[in-house]
């Protein structure tokens, strides 16, 4: 990591770029007065005062009143506290006041018929969400060892805890010795296989289903995973019963 990584990853913690160049320059420092740190942050002088003390309302920096005023950075585990402690009450704060809006201007929820989303990190999240929210059975389907990762595995666990029959499908036998105890597992029939590039398959209580696919993006070559879920449409009904037939329905 270098200078400029670190003033990034505290200007997403809160800091602006004067307060996070000053408070880096103050940990190479020790401490200092104005012109000193101005010369080690290339912040201008003027910039400095104003800084120090955004970072000591952040409980970050220590003023000494001398002639020169001298600024010394608290303690790193001091520092580390502080800011994760002010993200994490700005978060709940931010979140809290968003459940509160969310839908006020329609005065009633609106849903799309379907939703597309992108990167597996992101189809991750997704997938926890249909999990926690299934309330008979699950389905989830994987072409590789890979999307059975364990943040997957303890949603689809929790959910069986839950007392929801959850199924593991997949036509490939490294994906199905992956999967733990608590889980039932269900092998596709090799007819049943797809001649396509498919990637994930959730189907949660007749109601709700994802798909994945891999995409190639043209011209560079990079594979990304790409899916559309849908829930409680018609057309989430239709794709459940195929997925469900194609597969010679895995809860049997």
């Amino acid at each position: 990591m270098q200078d400029e990584d670190a003033i990034q990853g505290l200007k997403r913690l809160g800091l602006t770029t004067y307060e996070a160049r000053v408070f880096l320059a103050l940990q190479k420092l020790g401490s200092g007065a104005a012109s000193e740190v101005s010369e080690v942050a290339d912040v201008p002088r003027s910039q400095v005062y104003g800084a120090a003390e955004g970072l000591e309302k952040h409980g970050l920096v220590e003023t000494r009143q001398s002639t020169p005023t001298v600024y010394r950075p608290v303690p790193l585990e001091q520092a580390r506290r502080q800011l994760l402690d002010q993200l994490a009450e700005t978060g709940a704060e931010t979140f809290d006041y968003l459940d509160t809006i969310q839908n006020s201007a329609a005065g009633e929820e609106r849903s799309e018929s379907i939703w597309l989303i992108r990167g597996s990190d992101v189809i991750d999240s997704r997938i926890v969400s249909i999990a926690e929210e299934a309330d008979e059975r699950l389905l989830y389907g994987a072409d590789e060892p890979e999307m059975v990762g364990p943040e997957v595995v303890e949603a689809l666990l929790a959910t069986a805890d839950g007392g929801v029959t959850v199924v593991v499908a997949s036509v490939n036998e490294a994906v199905l010795e992956q999967v733990p105890d608590g889980l039932a597992a269900y092998r596709v029939p090799e007819e049943r296989v797809m001649d396509v590039d498919t990637g994930r398959l959730v189907v949660a209580d007749d109601a709700t289903i994802l798909m994945s696919t891999h995409q190639t993006e043209f011209g560079n070559g990079v594979t990304e995973e790409v899916a559309f879920w849908t829930t409680e449409t018609t057309f989430a009904s239709m794709l459940v019963e195929l997925a469900e037939g194609w597969l010679k329905d895995p809860f049997q």
